[in-house]
């Protein structure tokens, strides 16, 4: 068996495994299929295949859901629903460690920020969420619970609804009536009617990133997620965030992209498990 640190990162259309260590000649990585009826058994099955495909015996395991944790336990996963109640945890993994995954992303995105920085991680996902550093500290809330922005308020001509329901993923394939690979395709087709349904979601994502600007007046904001793939959606939020951010914090403020979206929230799940494992401190903050 080949020891390596294990980062898990689920999410609301698949299942991200990552093995890393200085047993492993490089990066291993698999991924598995999920939606709103995948359960703990399902990511523990695939978790578990991938472990003996690679003969891998996990020196630490950091799985990353989306949705609210507490307590070491899933609250409430609105993309999986019936992950509800689950531990992440499992007898033969060794030592695990289950966390938000925007939480895991803003470690792994930030881990090299000055101490004191204030910074604002965005993962915009079939859902959207995130997560805050304030000067150089988790902005956890009153049960750790801080970053649902996926459930902003946002009125419109059908009345108010979430962020997530204008501006994520999801959203974007129900309004075209198209599969993803579609929705791809016909932007590079020219569509001009999913080119307006993309363009319309990328100005709401961008509202929000300029509330988060004008609110938390950080340092920086990178911003990830398989949404920003949608061709013109970036350049569409970008615009309307710098339209509608207070100029003098627009400008002391770095909004950008993360260099390596699909890993960042893995790579994030084993730094935390990591440093769980090790006793370091700093890690409660983002549990």
């Amino acid at each position: 068996m080949r020891r390596a640190a294990v980062g898990v990162d689920v999410g609301g259309t698949k299942v991200l495994m990552l093995a890393e260590g200085p047993e492993l000649e490089g990066a291993l990585t698999r991924r598995v299929a999920t939606g709103p009826a995948t359960t703990p058994d399902r990511i523990e099955t695939a978790v578990r295949a991938f472990l003996a495909d690679h003969e891998l015996r996990p020196t630490a395991m950091g799985i990353a859901v989306p949705g609210l944790v507490e307590d070491g336990r899933v609250k409430v996963s609105d993309v999986l629903p019936r992950l509800a109640g689950w531990t992440g945890t499992a007898a033969d993994w060794g030592p695990s460690l289950l966390v938000n995954d925007i939480r895991c992303a803003l470690a792994q995105e930030t881990a090299h920020f000055p101490r004191s920085a204030t910074a604002a991680v965005v993962v915009c996902g079939t859902a959207v969420g995130s997560a805050y550093l304030s000067e150089g500290r988790v902005l956890r809330g009153a049960r750790g619970w801080a970053g649902e922005i996926g459930s902003l308020p946002v009125p419109g001509a059908q009345g108010v609804r979430r962020l997530d329901e204008l501006a994520g993923g999801a959203a974007i394939v129900r309004a075209a009536g198209l599969p993803p690979e579609r929705v791809h395709a016909a932007l590079a087709d020219g569509n001009r009617r999913i080119e307006d349904i993309v363009h319309a979601a990328g100005e709401v994502f961008g509202l929000a990133l300029a509330s988060l600007v004008n609110i938390l007046n950080p340092d920086a904001i990178r911003v990830a997620g398989g949404t920003l793939g949608y061709r013109g959606y970036w350049d569409a939020a970008l615009a309307t965030a710098r339209t509608h951010a207070l100029p003098e914090l627009w400008h002391s403020c770095t909004v950008d992209q993360i260099r390596d979206p699909d890993l960042v929230v893995a790579r994030g799940a084993i730094r935390l498990a990591t440093a769980a494992a090790d006793g370091q401190s700093w890690v409660r903050q983002y549990v």
